[in-house]
């Protein structure tokens, strides 16, 4: 694996991911900004939702069952997108997804959503994943609003939710 400095945002790099020195995302080829979720009708993303509970979030494992929990309680989601060979990663689910105040605004605010190549490929390859981890912010309607590539601590983390309880536009 190797590993890059972006502008100061720590990522890694491995076989399913392409640096781009202007971190964009897009999704379904749609410029970020005016990207939607991949429709809910998509054979690709119809499995069964697994689910995992941590420190009180429960972090589902399929985009599908999160977006259906986030319209079903109004709430926005976070999506950390995440592989297992990358140690910035790892360094956020220590730090940044066990801070406790990360963890309370996750759990009274949001619906939580985790995505990997490994369990996930079929969804991550309608969306454009320049590095890993990469966490996104996306409104119960299916707008993305907000996105963050690279390793993010707590203080950055709580930026990034604010953005979550912005109306979308």
């Amino acid at each position: 694996m190797k590993t890059f400095t972006v502008k100061r945002i720590m990522v890694c790099h491995g076989q399913y991911v392409r640096i781009a020195v202007m971190a964009t995302v897009a999704i379904m080829s749609c410029q970020f900004a005016s990207a939607e979720m991949p429709t809910t009708n998509s054979p690709q993303l119809v499995r069964a939702g697994a689910t995992s509970h941590e420190e009180g979030v429960v972090w589902y494992d399929d985009l599908e069952s999160g977006w259906k929990a986030a319209k079903a309680s109004h709430r926005p989601m976070v999506i950390f997108i995440t592989s297992q060979r990358c140690r910035y990663c790892d360094a956020m689910k220590r730090d940044t997804w066990r801070d406790g105040g990360v963890l309370q605004r996750v759990k009274n605010g949001f619906v939580a959503i985790r995505l990997s190549p490994d369990r996930n490929s079929e969804t991550l390859g309608r969306i454009h994943v320049p590095a890993y981890p990469t966490t996104l912010i996306g409104h119960p309607d299916g707008k993305i609003i907000a996105h963050k590539v690279g390793y993010q601590p707590p203080t950055e983390m709580h930026r990034l939710l604010e953005s979550g309880v912005q109306p979308a536009h």
